[in-house]
């Protein structure tokens, strides 16, 4: 009988019937698996190999990144067995999740490659090295260690939590041919052989076992919110290259890097945590051999950059950046003097009284009035495009977010002088005009719901954009349409010119809603963009959501009527109603007051006569449909049906 061929088959504390199966296996190649616990075999290596040159590892990533480092020092080659079939290994080196069927692999040590060794403080790396915090990194890690559901909500939960407790901390760099660079960022991640790393898709370079280089991403947010721009630029690149790096991350790729702070920085390599105040990484090409599948061959190339790449523009390099860094990540953006001088001039210039302003509103008061007593539509959106009424309310929306009183007391002064002149001269146009029918255009702005709110309300995030973003002001006339500023003036005007106080409420809180929705989600957005702190919220800022929960009140007894209504007319139009022997169809069913008693009018439609009596069945039918007393206004249609003579 033929001795086996021993190879050492390295553990930590494996299963008996996982090492039984593994050892049978073995046999059917003439191999004989000496199982050898991993601490045994770190406490003299030398011996335990005693002339060998390969050996089979049934390890776990953070257990095998310490057997690398022997595998450096002795030059032994490694076969890869799985520890269980979610094993990280196996995915790294795309190895067969089943021992019975990575085995024939594992124990063929000529089949072995070259793989580049990433050294850390002189400790082998496996996957990647995270220094400082960096929320949400290890979630794919624990997927592939197989935690429980409920400890991978448990590290959700404390992720999300520690979102709003980001701190950087100072950080000078220096890569093999770079002299340090001095900045602070709020994470490091490392990337060795983990090339799909949460992500690794975003930094557009080639990352690669086998380049002699190893890929550094710095991870330096302005805010919590741009670091959850972040998290989402990870899970949108998973499966694609990104065109370029979001504005929270930076990357280098270099053979040597070092990282140094004044006080010692927490950092994981392969999940194991570790402390110091300065961290030498340095990668060593080709200096251990592991056996590998062929998919890892394919993915990782076999090529070496000469240059070092350095994509550090979104680094924090400014000192006065750096000093508001060193306090706490702002949860929202901070713009810096230089983003937001322009717009504060044209935020200026445009709470200033002028000529152009004055003439402007009073030609888009004037056309707006025209056309909502010819009914035209085209002719107000005219006078909205016209009509200069936003300028200031967005100026005022800046006013009320830094607690600028100048720029506030500018602002509502040109305001208050366009909103004058807007219901004068709407006034005077009615008092000229023969005219007093309330036509469609008049009446669809007397009965404001919440819906306006919701109009307002994104009307105004999008006029602040809209001022912040030179690029995009070219879509302000949008905005002035959607909102509508002007019409619900004029519609007052013209309330007040006929002593009609019911038009005056009903467009007078049509424009509340508009100014209230505009004033506060205007100085939200301008807030999130960075152009004030949270600690400058302030009473404008305040009063403008008291204004917005009072008008709310009516908005949404409106909504709500328009909705019965609306289940009232769809109730009673989607009926065919037989009235003595005659077939009637009420079309355009509209509720024309409700109280007491429901009042409808209708388009009644049938082939025959209808006389009074059958109108009167016809309300009947309607009080039982809907169960309660209904007065009825009809407009009779005739429908004449084609028939051939006989």
């Amino acid at each position: 009988m033929n001795s086996l061929q021993k190879i050492l088959l390295i553990h930590h504390h494996i299963k008996p019937k996982q090492l039984h199966g593994a050892q049978e296996s073995a046999q059917q190649y003439g191999i004989e698996l000496e199982p050898l616990l991993l601490n045994d075999f770190l406490l003299n290596p030398k011996k335990q190999l005693n002339g060998r040159h390969h050996l089979v590892s049934l390890l776990e990533s953070a257990d095998l990144s310490l057997l690398l480092n022997q595998a450096h020092r002795y030059h032994f080659s490694i076969g890869l067995l799985p520890a269980h079939k979610s094993s990280i290994v196996c995915r790294l080196f795309n190895i067969p999740t089943q021992i019975e069927k990575a085995l024939p692999l594992a124990i063929s040590p000529n089949k072995a490659i070259d793989l580049d060794l990433l050294l850390c403080n002189d400790e082998a790396v496996l996957l990647s090295v995270m220094v400082g915090y960096v929320p949400f990194f290890n979630f794919r890690q624990q997927y592939y260690e197989r935690q429980s559901l409920l400890r991978r909500l448990i590290h959700l939960i404390k992720n999300a939590a520690s979102l709003t407790r980001l701190k950087p901390f100072d950080l000078s760099i220096a890569t093999e041919k770079r002299d340090q660079i001095k900045t602070a960022v709020t994470g490091v991640l490392i990337i060795e052989n983990d090339i799909e790393a949460f992500a690794a898709n975003l930094v557009n370079e080639t990352i690669s076992s086998q380049d002699n280089k190893l890929s550094a991403m710095l991870v330096a947010p302005c805010s919590t919110v741009d670091y959850l721009f972040f998290l989402l630029d990870c899970f949108y690149y998973k499966n694609r290259t990104a065109a370029r790096l979001p504005k929270a991350v930076s990357y280098i790729k270099t053979r040597e890097l070092t990282l140094s702070t004044s006080k010692k920085l927490d950092y994981w390599i392969d999940g194991r945590p570790c402390k110091a105040e300065t961290l030498f990484f340095k990668c060593i090409p080709d200096s251990i051999k592991i056996i590998v599948g062929e998919q890892f061959k394919f993915v990782h190339d076999t090529h070496e950059a000469e240059k070092e790449t350095l994509k550090i523009n979104n680094l924090p390099q400014n000192e006065v950046r750096l000093q508001r860094l060193r306090k706490k990540v702002p949860f929202f953006s901070v713009a810096q003097e230089d983003d937001f001088k322009d717009l504060f001039l044209m935020l200026k210039e445009n709470a200033q009284l002028s000529g152009p302003f004055l003439v402007l509103m009073v030609l888009s008061s004037m056309l707006a009035t025209f056309g909502l007593f010819l009914n035209s539509a085209p002719v107000v959106i005219g006078a909205m495009i016209l009509a200069p009424l936003m300028a200031p309310i967005v100026s005022l929306s800046m006013a009320i977010l830094r607690n600028d009183r100048k720029l506030f007391n500018n602002a509502i002064w040109v305001f208050l002088i366009g909103l004058i002149a807007a219901i004068a001269v709407s006034a005077l146009t009615t008092l000229i005009l023969p005219y007093e029918k309330i036509t469609e255009e008049i009446h669809a702005r007397l009965q404001p719901s919440l819906l306006d709110l919701g109009v307002a309300i994104v009307s105004g995030m999008a006029a602040a954009y809209a001022h912040a973003k030179e690029n995009i002001l070219k879509s302000l006339p949008g905005v002035a349409i959607a909102v509508a500023l002007v019409p619900p003036l004029c519609v007052i005007g013209i309330g007040l010119a006929w002593h009609d106080w019911v038009i005056v409420s009903g467009a007078g809180l049509l424009f509340l809603t508009n100014f209230a929705g505009i004033a506060m989600t205007g100085a939200l957005t301008f807030l999130f963009l960075g152009f004030s702190t949270v600690i400058r919220i302030n009473w404008g800022l305040g009063f403008s959501l008291l204004l917005i929960a009072l008008v709310s009140i009516p908005l949404y007894d409106s909504l709500m009527t328009d909705i019965n209504h609306g289940r009232i007319t769809s109730a009673v139009g989607s009926q065919t109603y037989m009235v003595n022997g005659k077939t009637i169809q009420l079309d355009d069913v509209r509720v024309i007051s409700a109280g007491d008693t429901l009042c409808l009018s209708a388009v009644l439609g049938s082939s025959e006569n209808i006389s009074s009596q059958d109108v009167e069945v016809l309300r009947i039918d309607i009080e039982k449909l809907l169960d309660q007393p209904v007065k009825i206004e009809v407009t009779l249609k005739i429908i004449s049906s084609a028939y051939n003579h006989p």
